[in-house]
């Protein structure tokens, strides 16, 4: 009985090391990758679901833009198309999407006294800026108190002056000799042929509005170089606006006294522009190339007849076929 016993002992040990030497694995090896994934492309550095809200009031008949971007953060081209919405209708909306030209126009003014002056126009990203060079053409040592005047005009239609900036040079006595001043156009408010510099309740100084910056000191004493700037921002231009340029030299005992417009032909109450288009239409579909930063614009534009009401429009960046 006892042998039996062992017997089945023994049987059961080499069953069971039989089953164990037959055992088998399923795979040699596991890698596992817990990867977060970014959108390809963003829309003012967002993603997907967020929504870019904004608002506005205009009347019938004008127009406005607003800047936006694109950011590629894929290594491969993407394409794309913009699609636009209109609610409760688009009858009377026009929306088009806009890039910039890279605008830049050097130019010399033309002297009616003295001597000109070069004025660079140029593009430097979400601004368009001037640039006045008062030496570019002087070949004489400036000597005494010396003292640069520089105005840039714009117009919209190319024929009504919009809006002045200047630096303040005696003609508002409210303000400084210097202070750089933004002076709307209004012809039925009276003024001089339509402009009221000299009245300070129509000027504002540039440093409290956010879309101008001007730069340089009026006084050679301050500003040895004579280089003065007005920089205005693209969304309160337009793809094609008009401009036009006045300047003045002053108090140098070696340098005449001068006057210079461009155009040439530019008198006050008789204006005339340059036409400039910085923005150019981007057409759907398009291609945004890897690691590419796009500026764009948005215009809005409404007709003259345009319902009143509130208009919700949309404009959504999508992936083109």
């Amino acid at each position: 009985m006892q042998r039996k016993k062992m017997l089945i002992a023994v049987l059961a040990i080499a069953l069971l090391v039989g089953v164990v030497s037959a055992a088998t694995i399923s795979y040699f090896g596991q890698i596992k990758v817990t990867t977060t994934v970014s959108q390809a492309v963003l829309v003012d550095g967002q993603s997907y679901p967020f929504v870019i809200e904004e608002d506005a009031t205009v009347a019938g008949g004008e127009s406005f833009c607003r800047y936006h971007w694109l950011t590629s953060q894929t290594s491969v081209p993407v394409s794309l198309k913009f699609e636009t919405y209109v609610s409760p209708d688009s009858n009377g909306v026009t929306v088009s999407y806009l890039k910039s030209k890279g605008y830049k126009v050097p130019v010399t003014t033309v002297a009616s006294y003295g001597i000109p002056i070069n004025v660079t126009v140029e593009d430097i990203g979400s601004w368009i800026q001037w640039t006045f060079n008062f030496f570019a053409h002087n070949t004489s040592n400036a000597e005494g108190d010396g003292k640069f005047a520089a105005c840039v005009i714009i117009s919209f239609d190319g024929a009504k002056p919009a809006f002045q900036i200047h630096n303040n040079d005696g003609t508002c006595s409210t303000f400084p000799w210097g202070t750089w001043l933004y002076s709307p156009y209004d012809l039925t408010g009276g003024g001089w042929h339509g402009w009221h510099t000299s009245e300070a309740a129509w000027n504002t100084k540039v440093e409290d509005i956010w879309w101008i910056d001007a730069t340089g000191n009026m006084y050679y004493v301050s500003n040895s170089e004579g280089k003065l700037t007005v920089a205005i921002h693209k969304t309160k231009l337009d793809a094609t606006f008009y401009w036009a340029v006045y300047a003045s030299i002053a108090h140098f005992s070696t340098i005449p006294y001068s006057i210079s417009v461009y155009p040439g032909d530019f008198t006050w109450g008789n204006e005339t522009f340059v036409p400039a288009t910085i923005l150019e239409e981007i057409t759907s579909p398009f291609t945004l190339y890897a690691g590419q930063v796009l500026p764009f614009y948005i215009r809005y534009k409404f007709d003259l007849l345009i319902k009143a009401g509130t208009y919700d429009i949309y404009s959504t960046v999508k992936p083109a076929p």
